[in-house]
């Protein structure tokens, strides 16, 4: 049985795709279960409207945030395989279907998301960068985390936590590696990432979880991977305008793992982020 949670806060604007992107898999899911974190806007008139008994329909008390509301997603579902779906991104109609097909024996797959769509849903971009075949090194460079990309076998979910908001979705992935979960990366392009306005990638928020995520973790983590964690860090500190902490996260990175400098996309980053001076983190 395949589940398919989609957390929501005022997603008037969206929700309606990212549910139909769902009913128009080519593989059939067994249930849709949307979480309401209390929406000020029409999304609970929508989904009636549009939906009605196709989707398990639940409304939190009062606003809880994101973590909360996957979690209880979670537990209202049945499913043997729990997909999550956030409710600004979309599904390419084979992605659930490709995922089951190649999900093996591993505990969690993540499906690497390679095209940005605007607000409108047009392509904005496809990435082509290149990622390691290996996803511990994945996970601790800091390229795993999308929860629209992200499936668990249901005796191995593993809750989001809270303190670790807006970069939680990476943690998970970590404490996974960290307790021996089998991991599953697939680079099949299926899953779509919208841009708009009021998505919390800019938010200051992402700079704290990830600090959090540093302080928790740094001794956890095995030497080999250790300098690709720092660079990820860094870089994201670099691009909040912590300059003193940021460059001494890449300093240390560097000079564990000088081999990081031969990435393009590393030398740019330092280049690109590494010299706004202008822009200090308060």
């Amino acid at each position: 049985m395949i589940s398919v949670v989609i957390p929501v806060y005022n997603g008037e604007e969206y929700v309606v795709q990212a549910v139909e992107s769902v009913l128009n898999q080519s593989l059939k899911v067994d249930e849709i279960v949307v979480v309401d974190d209390c929406s000020e806007d029409r999304t609970p008139e929508l989904l009636k409207e549009h939906f009605g008994s196709l989707i398990k329909y639940h409304r939190n008390h009062k606003n809880m945030e994101r973590c909360y509301s996957r979690n209880r997603g979670f537990e209202l579902s049945r499913g043997d395989y729990v997909f999550f779906l956030d409710h600004d991104d979309l599904w390419a109609r084979e992605h659930v279907e490709r995922t089951m097909e190649n999900w093996g024996d591993s505990y969690m797959v993540y499906t690497f998301p390679r095209t940005t769509i605007d607000s409108k849903g047009r392509i904005k971009r496809v990435s082509k960068k290149s990622i390691p075949k290996n996803p511990f090194l994945i996970a601790f460079s800091g390229l795993l985390g999308y929860p629209s990309a992200t499936a668990f076998k249901r005796d191995y979910f593993l809750p989001y936590k809270d303190e670790y908001m807006l970069r939680e979705d990476w943690e998970v992935f970590l404490r996974a590696i960290l307790m021996g979960y089998k991991i599953k990366v697939l680079d099949h392009n299926t899953v779509y990432i919208r841009e708009h306005v009021s998505r919390t990638s800019k938010s200051s928020r992402l700079y704290r979880g990830t600090i959090k995520v540093y302080q928790d973790y740094r001794d956890r983590i095995e030497e080999k991977y250790l300098p690709y964690f720092l660079f990820h860090v860094g870089d994201v500190c670099l691009r909040f305008g912590d300059l003193g902490k940021g460059w001494g996260l890449v300093a240390e990175a560097l000079k564990r793992e000088p081999r990081l400098l031969l990435s393009f996309r590393n030398l740019l980053t330092i280049l690109k982020r590494g010299f706004r001076f202008w822009r200090v983190y308060d």
